[in-house]
């Protein structure tokens, strides 16, 4: 059987006094076609970045493939697309070297 693609158990996180996620509990098959659908505030970022690692948990799990992103992101990255809503472009770079950058 192949792992989901997204499992979350409980996820949350909290900045402050303030939870972005809380008690986040779903899993997405492996080979779904899936939106994250919701008004802002709602935590559909904060659902990506914690899946792709980029920041910690304050409550709970998440498992891309099977893996931890934070724990095995050798096993998640290589797999794993991530384009946030913020581009930190670098004017000076020419498109080779951006994409050049986004492959390392």
């Amino acid at each position: 059987m192949t792992a989901p693609a997204l499992r979350t158990e409980q996820l949350g996180k909290r900045y402050g006094a303030n939870w972005a996620l809380r008690d986040c509990t779903l899993d997405v098959p492996a080979g779904s076609v899936t939106a994250l659908v919701g008004p802002n505030g709602a935590g559909k970022t904060t659902l990506l970045q914690l899946a792709v690692g980029l920041i910690d948990p304050t409550e709970g799990e998440v498992f891309v493939l099977g893996h931890a992103p934070r724990r095995d992101d050798v096993a998640v990255l290589p797999r794993v697309g991530f384009v946030g809503q913020e581009h930190p472009l670098y004017r000076s770079f020419t498109i080779a070297e951006t994409l050049q950058v986004g492959r390392r």
